[in-house]
């Protein structure tokens, strides 16, 4: 295992004692200590500093620099949660900046910059089916209002599942969507709760609401019913219920998040009463983050305590330069140049290893040459 630092940054955050220069937590895990030293980002406003924002440096062990950004996600994340317990101030989810490696008496250590949103255009995505949002709507006023009123909640909590970033709280929003559904789609599919048997006298009673109408429409009317069902609700249980850790989940959950989405989007539908409810166009999410860059190098030569300049992290500074945007009905193509500067120690060289551009599935792109030149 390596060691390695990982930094994250929260704007808006709640302030630090303005005595304190940083807060630092520890804790013992079966997989060691974690340890995250929080400070302040302060902003100049009127020839005053204001504190807008937290910086969270987070020290763990890890096989690699992915990998120690995984852990520490989560990690800031439980401390951020308990920010917001004893604060009352909803937070967003701190955003990864840099990972490198810190392992004391080796020459190569992995380095990663993660750049969010870094050309700052607000591009719109998706074109709007003006024909379909009439569809929808002329339906939805026709309803009557007991049964509207439990799809206008689903609706709202399929929106509330696309706009959080957390995959557990998407998760748990597109269930939560289907459970509003539920007596709609009892009275559709003509099934009631499930009984409760006594199991001395065999007397059956409803103790309490069931979700048969879930149930039935995933087993009847989407493929692979059964089994998506089943894991959907062995999800449900772990994630609401506590059963399961919930880094042992995540990739399970990620995975099965957008098949629960869809689901969702078709219940909808049928509930509304559409025809071809099944053939209705569905698009899947598009995350809120429409782009961003991961830079991986490896440093070479220098101490932990010092690879950057001053004593400071080390980063590569980006320019991006030589916006084009080409428009037409149906894209918008973004051309870029981006420039990446090394800001180390002068101890300190570095061999790139790869630049990735992510984005949702919607946005494709190329880069078109890569050039690598050392500063005199």
């Amino acid at each position: 295992m390596k060691e390695y630092t990982i930094l994250f940054s929260l704007r808006p955050a709640v302030k630090l004692d303005p005595k304190m220069t940083s807060l630092t937590l520890e804790f013992m895990e079966t997989e060691g200590s974690r340890k995250v030293t929080i400070s302040k980002i302060e902003d100049e406003v009127a020839g005053h500093k204001i504190q807008s924002g937290l910086v969270f440096r987070v020290f763990l062990q890890a096989n690699n620099a992915k990998e120690a950004i995984a852990k520490a996600k989560s990690f800031v994340d439980g401390v951020v949660s308990f920010i917001t317990l004893i604060t009352g101030i909803g937070l967003l989810t701190p955003r990864e900046e840099l990972a490198y490696e810190v392992t004391p008496q080796v020459n190569e250590r992995d380095f990663m910059q993660i750049y969010h949103d870094p050309f700052h255009v607000p591009i719109s995505r998706r074109n709007l089916d003006n024909q379909l949002l009439i569809q929808l709507i002329d339906h939805f006023t026709r309803l009557n209002p007991y049964i509207s009123s439990r799809i206008a909640r689903g609706i709202r909590w399929y929106r509330m599942g696309t706009m959080t970033s957390d995959i557990f709280d998407r998760f748990n929003c597109f269930w939560i969507g289907l459970e509003a559904l539920n007596p709609v789609l009892q009275e559709k599919f003509s099934v009631l709760d499930d009984m409760t048997k006594c199991p001395k006298c065999g007397y059956e009673w409803v103790s309490m609401p069931t979700i048969s109408g879930i149930r039935t429409f995933i087993q009847n009317e989407i493929p692979e019913g059964k089994t998506l069902y089943r894991l959907f609700r062995e999800l449900r249980n772990h994630i609401m219920h506590s059963k399961e850790k919930l880094e042992n989940i995540q990739k399970e959950v990620s995975d099965a998040v957008p098949k629960l989405a869809e689901v969702l989007f078709r219940a909808i539908c049928f509930a509304l009463g559409l025809k071809e409810w099944k053939k209705v166009p569905y698009k899947v999410i598009l995350e809120q983050i429409p782009l961003h860059i991961e830079l991986e190098a490896i440093l070479v030569g220098g101490v932990p305590e010092s690879l950057g300049i001053d004593g400071k992290d080390p980063f590569f500074e980006a320019k991006h330069e030589g916006f084009t945007i080409i428009q037409s009905d149906k894209e918008v193509t973004l051309k870029v140049t981006s420039n990446f500067t090394a800001r180390l120690n002068p101890e300190v060289k570095w061999r790139p290893i790869q630049v990735r551009f992510y984005g949702d599935p919607e946005v494709t792109g190329s880069i078109v040459e890569t050039k690598i030149q050392k500063q005199t």
